[in-house]
C-alpha cells in the first residue's frame, strides 16, 4: 500500500528531477564499459580475442548462436562451451556546482563478471539446434557518498541486466546457404538510486533517497540468420534480431510533486509499470582464410535504439500524486535516441594443431548526440582486443582480452549542475571452456 508524506513546499522543477534521476536507469556507455549503449557484447572468450569481428560467419564453438544461428551448421559434432567475463571500468568524473570542482569520482562503474553457457547439436547432415544463457543487456554505476550528498539527483547507483535464454536452430539448405532462427526469453531487472537533501526535508530527516526505483520482467525475442559459403575458406554471414519490448513491473519511492496543491509528496510502495524498449541489431561479417594459418575477418553491426525515445513510467491506479490528465505518471523522459554503427576488423593465427592467436580492432559509435547524464555518461570507444586459444584433443581453453577507450572532456550541464569525464577506459577479461563430443 501506498504512504503518503506532505510538505508545504512550492518546487515545480523537481517533477522533472525525479524523471531525470530515473533515466539513469536505461542510459549506458562509457560507465557500461562496454558496447554502445546499455548493450553487452561479451557473448564468448574466443570473439573477444578479435574484437568481435566475423562473428556472422564464425562458429568456433557454440557461442556462435548468440549472433548468428545459422552459424551452428558449421559445427559438425556436439559441442559444449562455458565461459566468463570480467569488465574492469576506470571511469573518473569531476562535478560542479558552478566554476569550480566540488566533488571528484575515481571510481564511477564497479567491476562486473558476465557469465554464459551453450550447446549445441547437430540432429543430421542438415538440422542443428541449440541453446544458450547470456546476457544481451546491462549496465552498473555506484558514486561514493561525497558525491551523492550534492549531485545525488544526477548520481546515484543504477543497475539494469537483462538475460536471454535462446534456443536456436540451424539448417543447410545445400553446400552453400544456410537458414537460422532462434527464439529467445527475456529475463529483465533494474533498480536504482537518487538522493537529495529534499527527501530529507520532505520525510523530517528519515531518508535521503530521492527516487528509489526497483523493478522485474520479461520478454520475448527473436534472430534470424543466414550464412553463404562460396567455398571452404570464404563465407559471409547475417543476423537481425528484432527489437523487443519488456513490460516490467516493480515499486517506486520517491518525492512527487501535487501539481494540484504545489505540494511535494513522498510516495512509498507504488506498484509501478515501465516498457523497456531493447532495439533491433543487424549484423553482417565475413570471413576470409587465406593461407592455412592466416585468416581475416570483419563486420559492420547497426543497432536500432531509434526505438528508445522515451522512458516513461506508470503507477497501475492514480496513485503518484501528481493530479489531473497525467495522474498516473510517476515519471517521463525524452530519450530521442539514434541508431548506431560499430565496425570491426580482425585477424586469426593458427600457430600449429594446438595453439592459435587472435587480434582485432573496433569502433563503437554512441546512440546520443551527446552525453545523456551523469548516472552512466555515453560516448564514442574503440576497442584493441587480443587473445588465443589452446586445443587437446576434444578440449578447447579460449582466453581474450580488451583494452576499451571511450572519449572524454565535454563539460555536461543537467539540473544547473555540471559534470564531464576526466577518465574512461576499461579492461575486458574473459576466458572459456568448450569440449567436443564424439
Amino acid at each position: 500500500m501506498k504512504q503518503l508524506i506532505r510538505v508545504g513546499v512550492l518546487m515545480k522543477k523537481h517533477k522533472l528531477a525525479v524523471a531525470v534521476a530515473i533515466a539513469g536507469v536505461l542510459s549506458g556507455g562509457c560507465g557500461n564499459a562496454s558496447a554502445a549503449g546499455f548493450q553487452i557484447v561479451e557473448h564468448s572468450a574466443s570473439g573477444l580475442g578479435r574484437a568481435f569481428s566475423g562473428e556472422a560467419a564464425i562458429a568456433d564453438n557454440a557461442a556462435a548462436l548468440a549472433r548468428n544461428p545459422a552459424s551452428l551448421s558449421l559445427l559438425k559434432e556436439t559441442n559444449i562451451t562455458t565461459g566468463l567475463a570480467y569488465i574492469d571500468p576506470d571511469i573518473q568524473m569531476e562535478f560542479s556546482n558552478g566554476q569550480f570542482v566540488d566533488a571528484i569520482e575515481d571510481e564511477a562503474a564497479p567491476p562486473a563478471f558476465v557469465p554464459n553457457f551453450y550447446l549445441s547439436h547437430p540432429l543430421n547432415d542438415k538440422v542443428t539446434i541449440g541453446f544458450g544463457s547470456y546476457a544481451d543487456f546491462g549496465l552498473a554505476s555506484e558514486f561514493s557518498d561525497e558525491v551523492n550528498e550534492e549531485f545525488g539527483t544526477i548520481a546515484g547507483d543504477t543497475s539494469v541486466t537483462v538475460i536471454n535464454l535462446n534456443t536456436s536452430l540451424a539448417y543447410e539448405l545445400n553446400e552453400q546457404f544456410v537458414v537460422g532462427a532462434s527464439a529467445s526469453l527475456l529475463l529483465a531487472q533494474a533498480e536504482l538510486n537518487r538522493h537529495s537533501g529534499i527527501a530529507k526535508m520532505v520525510t523530517g530527516g528519515e531518508t535521503d533517497v530521492f527516487a528509489n526505483l526497483e523493478g522485474n520482467g520479461i520478454g520475448f525475442g527473436y534472430k534470424v540468420g543466414a550464412l553463404y559459403k562460396l567455398n571452404d575458406n570464404h563465407r559471409w554471414g547475417i543476423a537481425y534480431t528484432g527489437a523487443s519490448d519488456i513490460d516490467m513491473e516493480g515499486e517506486f519511492n520517491g518525492v512527487q510533486l501535487n501539481t494540484e496543491d504545489n505540494i511535494l509528496d513522498y510516495v512509498e510502495g507504488v506498484d509501478g509499470e515501465l516498457t523497456l524498449n531493447l532495439p533491433s541489431i543487424l549484423e553482417v561479417s565475413g570471413y576470409h582464410q587465406l593461407t592455412d594459418q592466416f585468416a581475416v575477418h570483419y563486420s559492420w553491426m547497426r543497432t536500432g535504439w531509434s526505438s528508445f525515445q522515451e522512458i516513461l513510467a506508470t503507477s497501475k491506479g492514480n496513485e503518484c500524486s501528481s493530479k489531473g490528465e497525467n495522474d498516473k505518471v510517476c515519471l517521463q523522459k525524452e530519450e530521442g535516441w539514434k541508431d548506431s554503427n560499430r565496425y570491426s576488423l580482425g585477424a586469426t593465427y593458427q600457430i600449429n594443431g594446438n595453439w592459435t592467436i587472435r587480434s582485432g580492432v573496433a569502433f563503437d559509435e554512441t546512440p546520443t548526440d551527446k552525453h545523456v547524464t551523469a548516472s552512466i555518461p555515453d560516448s564514442d570507444r574503440i576497442w584493441y582486443s587480443a587473445g588465443m586459444s589452446y586445443r587437446r584433443d576434444r578440449h578447447n581453453i579460449d582466453f581474450g582480452l580488451t583494452y576499451l577507450e571511450g572519449e572524454t572532456g565535454d563539460v555536461i550541464e543537467e539540473e544547473g549542475k555540471f559534470f564531464k569525464t576526466t577518465n574512461c577506459t576499461a579492461m575486458i577479461y574473459a576466458i572459456q571452456y568448450s569440449y567436443t563430443f564424439k
